[in-house]
């Protein structure tokens, strides 16, 4: 296992270097909760409930009160921020949705499923640029050790961009550390198929 995160970490630094990406630490404004306390009594995961029954009536506005009041309650909770975000983006409030996806990163800066809602919003509200997704990418897959999944999503990106040698060389990566793996092997030849035209 050892192996195959250095392989896959060696793959993704000459990746980066390709690109003449280099690190760049995320800044924004903060999305604060509110300031009044938590009435006693209600808990971090009864604002939650509140939240999500709120979200599915469609009373947002009262949905992001009880997020609110939840991330109060947790401060070391990540998901009541991802959960304003989802449902400022889907309002088209995309500046607003970013600094909620970004406060619950500065929460839990390894969270897959913040740093997936984030790239849907760069990729297809803000329309990203490649130079720009990139930086995305290199500081999302740093700050997550190289998760595999944000790795497969990098090389699904570059495939979509048509830089078909830089995913290649991520999915003869994957096909290194798992020889037999059928998905991959699939991945490498369709690639190289591309490529060669």
């Amino acid at each position: 296992m050892k192996t195959k995160i250095i392989i896959l970490s060696t793959v993704l630094i000459a990746l980066i270097a390709l690109f003449g990406v280099f690190y760049l630490k995320k800044g924004g404004n903060v999305i604060q909760p509110e300031e009044s306390p938590s009435p006693a009594g209600t808990s971090y995961e009864e604002y939650l409930q509140q939240g999500i029954q709120y979200e599915s009536t469609n009373e947002l506005d009262k949905a992001i009160a009880a997020y609110q009041k939840a991330a109060q309650a947790n401060p070391e909770s990540y998901v009541p921020y991802s959960n304003i975000g989802s449902i400022y983006e889907r309002n088209k409030e995309f500046i607003k949705a970013e600094e909620a996806f970004k406060t619950a990163l500065s929460i839990d800066p390894q969270s897959i499923s913040v740093y997936r809602k984030l790239y849907d919003l760069y990729r297809y509200d803000f329309k990203k640029l490649p130079p720009e997704m990139m930086l995305f990418f290199s500081d999302a897959l740093e700050k997550t050790n190289n998760d595999i999944d944000l790795t497969k999503l990098y090389a699904f990106y570059l495939e979509n961009i048509n830089d078909w040698e830089s995913a290649l060389i991520i999915w003869k990566a994957f096909l290194q550390t798992e020889p037999g793996n059928e998905i991959y092997a699939a991945k490498v030849k369709s690639l190289e198929a591309r490529i060669v035209r």
